[in-house]
């Protein structure tokens, strides 16, 4: 395969899960926390967590937060961006996916444009339409693509845009006011589809500390952050055809790294750093597998990784867009 092929394939997949995740976010954050936040006016105090969980809380843009998350140009990470990515990167492997995918990705990009911009519900439709589409193209690609490298440059995408994701959406009362801090683990169960799995596991109660286990070390939900992990090591495995237990390249080396610090130390480890301080060094040895596979499989350069991987994978989706233009 053409390591220009499969970087679309990757990013096509990627760019959606950034969509749908981030989507996730903004309505279930919109439908909980803004009530425990309604003492304290403007969207700057109620939506400022969310810019920092996900890493955009250096905004310098005039647009309000919300519209700067949801539907900004200026913002390479917004979710109507977001789902620009996708289709650009779907359109340029149209012969490598199913028709019906590129139909799926396509009509959302054109729905999304519909969307009058001085419509009040504006954002709402978006993140609606967005989830939405998202769970028709993961149906899709999972009943229709053969189990070849092309999926497994989909999935490698979609697993670890999911686990970067969930990690930082467990990351977001350390961004709160403390007397806000409990409620926030409702919203993280919502943002997740977790609530029904939390219940049967724990009952009613919500708390941190059941809410963090399934978030991060469940081996079952397909969400959690280890479920992913192990998801993304048997993707590289299948790849490169490596036996498991061994590793051929650095993405392998790195993903059978954390997948063992997630299997045997995760617990011990958090009551030794505190969550927040060990969700940010998940967050980096997953952008150290990332940009290994970019090294391994698209780039094939020599340059260190970057310091602040949110920023270059942003670099990454700028660079694709002018590529696409100059297309």
């Amino acid at each position: 395969m053409l390591s220009r092929v499969a970087e679309n394939l990757y990013w096509m997949s990627r760019n959606l899960e950034r969509a749908d995740n981030l989507s996730r976010l903004v309505i279930a954050h919109q439908s909980e926390l803004l009530d425990a936040t309604a003492s304290l006016k403007g969207d700057q105090y109620e939506w400022h967590p969310l810019l920092e969980v996900t890493a955009m809380g250096d905004s310098e843009s005039d647009e309000d937060l919300l519209t700067y998350m949801v539907s900004s140009e200026e913002n390479t990470q917004s979710i109507l961006k977001s789902v620009f990515f996708a289709r650009e990167n779907a359109r340029a492997i149209r012969d490598q996916i199913a028709e019906e995918m590129w139909i799926e990705l396509n009509s959302l990009w054109l729905e999304l444009k519909q969307i009058d911009p001085k419509d009040w519900n504006r954002h709402k439709l978006i993140c609606e339409m967005t989830q939405q589409s998202s769970l028709i193209f993961r149906g899709i690609e999972y009943s229709s693509l053969p189990r070849t490298d092309v999926w497994a440059f989909v999935q490698l995408g979609e697993y670890l845009e999911r686990a970067d994701k969930t990690s930082r959406i467990v990351d977001l009362p350390h961004y709160l006011p403390k007397k806000d801090a409990a409620s926030a683990w409702n919203t993280m169960l919502r943002a997740s589809s977790a609530t029904a799995e939390h219940r049967q596991r724990y009952g009613g109660e919500v708390n941190a500390a059941n809410a963090s286990s399934l978030l991060l070390f469940s081996t079952t939900f397909p969400r959690s952050v280890r479920y992913c992990v192990k998801k993304i090591d048997e993707l590289l495995h299948f790849i490169s055809g490596t036996a498991p237990g061994d590793y051929l390249n650095e993405a392998e080396r790195e993903a059978g790294a954390l997948l063992a610090r997630l299997n045997f130390s995760g617990v011990e480890e958090i009551g030794e750093m505190g969550l927040h301080d060990y969700v940010d060094s998940i967050q980096v040895e997953l952008n150290q597998i990332g940009w290994e596979i970019m090294q391994r499989y698209f780039l094939l350069c020599r340059d260190a990784p970057p310091s602040n991987a949110e920023a270059y994978v942003t670099s990454r989706m700028q660079a694709q867009q002018q590529i696409q233009k100059q297309g």
